[in-house]
């Protein structure tokens, strides 16, 4: 997997209790494959639970609250899947404040699975995942399938490069 453009990079990871841990666990090794700086944001402080399968998983620690996060501090956002993390984020107006940051400013972004839902909050619509295919691209915002998780990190690389060929943040 490419992830060469998220070196050094902060990385966003915005949760609430009930996320994917296996996805979650999976973007964290990732990140830190490339050096990328992963930060978790959360609606709870302290420690935020993940769903594992049939029942509640591990406890991980929240490096910041979604009250305080400002989009400008970070160089990419990404919202996994877990129906119950996304339920309780469609429902927190600072997630939409910070969802609606981060597209305005066209900052890269990735929505995994039924975290798309929540380009609702902020009255964007999704693009269109052709058949056949894992991932949607528009912009600087790239949605994808749980399944897809490689390839959606690999269209967030890809968003972190402007038209000249430089990073999106320096």
């Amino acid at each position: 997997m490419q992830l060469s453009n998220l070196t050094g990079k902060t990385v966003a990871i915005m949760v609430a209790s009930g996320f994917d841990e296996d996805t979650f666990i999976a973007i964290q090794r990732a990140m830190m494959s490339v050096n990328a700086k992963l930060r978790v944001i959360s609606r709870d402080a302290g420690l935020t639970n993940a769903w594992n399968g049939s029942g509640w998983g591990m406890s991980y620690p929240v490096d910041g609250t979604l009250t305080t996060t400002l989009a400008v501090d970070y160089d990419a956002l990404i919202v996994p899947t877990g129906e119950r993390h996304v339920t309780t984020l469609s429902g927190e107006a600072h997630a939409k404040r910070l969802m609606r940051a981060f597209t305005r400013e066209e900052m890269p972004v990735l929505l995994l699975d039924d975290a798309v839902s929540i380009l609702d909050l902020i009255d964007m619509a999704a693009p269109a995942i052709a058949e056949g295919s894992e991932v949607a691209v528009e912009g600087r915002l790239a949605i994808g399938r749980g399944a897809a998780l490689k390839a959606g990190l690999e269209a967030l690389n890809r968003a972190m490069i402007v038209e000249d060929g430089e990073s999106v943040a320096a």
